[in-house]
Order: C-alpha cells, then structure tokens, then sequence
C-alpha cells in the first residue's frame, strides 16, 4: 500500500504522543521535580483508594467531577497502581482529540488546512504537555471536541440518534468538569438554532445528556441528602475570589477576611460539618467580599487575564526569568492574535461554526473570570485557536 503524506503525518504524531507519555517525566521540568504535583496527588490517591479498598473519597469535598478519576481507576485496576500508564492513556486521549480535531477541518475546510491544523495542535505546548499531567483536561478535551466536531457534521446529515451521542458526550464532559454542565444548554440552543431537526435535535441532545449525568446525582442526593448538580463551587470560588488570591489557584485560604469592616476568621465562618452547608457558607462569604470590595474585584479579574493570556500562566517574577517568559509571552500573544483573525473569517466561511466557537469562548471566559485564570482554563480553547491561525494563514479548498 503506498502512503499519502496524510498517513506518514499520523505516523509521526502518534510515534511523538506516545513517545512523549514515555519519557514526560524526564522532559517536562514540573514532573522532573515532582511526578505527582498539584491536583495530580488528589486524583491519584481518590483513584488508587477507589481500586484498593472500593470506595470513592471525597478528598477535596465535592469540588472533583469523577470522571477522569473513574478513568484512572480503571488503568490501576489494570496496570497496578501506575501513574505512567494513566499518562500513556492520556496520550491515547490526545490523539482522539487531534483525530476528531482533524476530521472536523477536513470536512468543512479540505485535507490541507486539516493537516497543518493537526501539526500545530499535535506540537501545540499546551496540549502537548498536558497529557504528562494527571488533570482531568486530558479526557475533557476528547469529549469536547468530539461533541462539537459531530454537532457541526449535523447542520448537513443528522438524526435524533447521532443528537443523543452528542447529549451522552455533553454528559459525561460535565462529569469530568463540572463547570461545563450548564455549558449544555448552550449547546442546545446552538442545536435549535443551526442543527437539523431544529429542536427536536436540541430536546434530544438535553434529554441523553439529563440522563446520562442523572445517575451520578442521584448517588448524591443519596449520600449526601442534598440535590448536588456533579460539584459544588462554592469553596473554589472563595478560594479564587478572596483579598490574598492571585488570579490563579493559589493554594488554602486566607485566615481572616474584613467583612463589614470587621475581620471574620474564614476557618470559623464556614465549619460545618455539612459539606454541602460548609459549601454554601464559603459561596456567601466570597459574595460579600465582593460586594464590598469593588476595586479589589477589578483588580483580581485583571490578573486572571494576564495569567490567561500569558504563554505558560505565571506573572509572578519570582516564579520565572523575566526575558525569557516576555518572549513566550510575545509569541504567544502573535499567535492569540492571528487565530482571533482566522475566526473573523469564519463569519463569511462558516457562521455556524463561529458561533458553536464563540460561545465557547464566553462559557472559557466566564469561568475563568468567576474561578482562576492560567493555562489550564484555556485548553478547552487550544485546539480551535490552532484551527483559527490556520484559517488566517491558509486558504481551504472548499467553504
């Protein structure tokens, strides 16, 4: 069989994203200091639990989607307790997602602006060296991608079945990241609006996504007493929105908070031995910092951005050296630029798909400026951005 340069491209990709899971932990400088850092060490230790002794712990409170957990347990009831295989999976997982990625561009702007498009986003920093991370992104970006990829086929060639696989894929990226779960009624008004059947499409997209989420609910309510949609974000939004945070996810809390011009010790303010009171006491805690503090607010959605919006998510100078990260910095910002621009043309292109984009934008911004900036909230938008800078530099064969 004679390969075309398509096949010899895949080849590549798939030896340099598995070759990497190999040896992550040699080449990324994080892992090199410490393997299992950050939310990596809850999630091994709530997965590795759940296979060893056969119970789900709820290490941080119900602040962790399980989804990417579930899948973790499933490699070390497999591989034994070995984080190195979860990261081969997560190579898996980044080469459904460039493959989805790649079969959206080839259908809608020809195989050439697909093939550039999958070489960015497979040498992309970001999207590259996630997969050596044990973060929940690495299964949340497949099902994103692969969501949107079929709902965007769907405007030509649908039915009520292929909208159901896209409410079962909704479903479960809102069991990986909680933060997406209202993010599918977005989409369903995207359904409504550009998909066929119209709203029949939109109502089974709602109804398999319900029911795919429903059962994980209703274990919680069952545990816990409480209608719980997935997570509870109360604690993680007075983690990020508090005098001390900075911008990102800037670990523990403050000991005390001036709240009426009175200090209040946070620890005390929201101990409860209710998870779900202790949440709900963080939330309205943060709210009234907020609302006395209208400056320190503007103030801290202007870091998030800049964390947002610089190469590798660090503004602190004593966390980089300076000319260097200025010059990410600079090539990054080159790169958000043209990609932005590349978009501006999908409105004469194709304004479904700048739409299905653009509303991914505001719910990736939204989160980020109700949560944490950095890096990591900007992954959802990676793989559009490298189709964005594609789109600006190269013209597709067919629109």
């Amino acid at each position: 069989m004679r390969w075309n340069k398509t096949l010899w491209l895949w080849a590549l990709i798939i030896a340099v994203r598995l070759g990497y899971a190999l040896f992550a932990v040699q080449l990324d400088p994080f892992l090199r200091r410490d393997p299992l850092h950050g939310d990596a060490v809850v999630h091994d230790r709530i997965a590795w639990t759940l296979v060893s002794e056969g119970h789900y712990v709820y290490e941080k409170g119900l602040q962790v989607a399980p989804g990417y957990i579930w899948l973790m347990a499933g490699v070390y009831a497999v591989a034994g307790h070995q984080p190195q295989a979860v990261r081969f999976v997560n190579a898996l997982l980044g080469l459904l997602t460039l493959l989805g990625l790649w079969a959206m561009c080839r259908r809608l702007f020809g195989e050439r602006v697909a093939n550039w498009t999958l070489t960015l986003a497979a040498f992309h920093p970001h999207l590259l060296l996630i997969s050596g991370w044990l973060y929940t992104e690495n299964l949340m970006l497949p099902l994103l991608v692969w969501s949107l990829t079929l709902m965007v086929q769907m405007q030509e060639d649908s039915s009520v079945k292929r909208w159901a696989v896209v409410g079962i894929l909704l479903g479960l990226l809102a069991l990986t990241r909680a933060s997406f779960l209202p993010f599918i009624g977005l989409m369903a008004l995207w359904a409504w609006r550009f998909g066929h059947p119209g709203w029949r499409g939109a109502a089974t997209l709602l109804i398999a996504a319900c029911l795919t989420v429903a059962p994980y609910i209703a274990y919680l309510h069952a545990r816990f007493g409480h209608f719980i949609p997935i997570g509870l974000g109360g604690y993680v939004f007075l983690w990020a929105n508090n005098p001390e945070a900075d911008g990102g996810f800037q670990p523990g809390l403050p000991k005390t908070i001036v709240i009426g011009g009175k200090p209040v010790d946070v620890q005390q303010a929201i101990a409860s031995r209710d998870p779900v009171e202790r949440d709900r006491r963080a939330l309205r805690l943060a709210l009234q910092w907020i609302r006395e503090n209208p400056g320190a607010l503007a103030r801290l959605l202007w870091r998030k951005t800049r964390l947002s919006l610089s190469a590798f998510g660090l503004q602190d100078p004593r966390h980089r050296q300076r000319v260097w990260a200025l010059g990410a910095d600079v090539v990054y910002w080159l790169f958000l630029l043209v990609a932005v621009y590349g978009w501006v043309r999908l409105a004469r292109l194709r304004p479904a798909l700048l739409w299905l984009m653009g509303l991914l934008a505001a719910w990736v911004w939204l989160i980020i400026w109700l949560y944490a900036g950095g890096v990591r909230p900007m992954l959802a938008l990676q793989p559009y951005l490298a189709l964005g800078f594609m789109l600006a530099l190269l013209k597709p064969s067919r629109a």
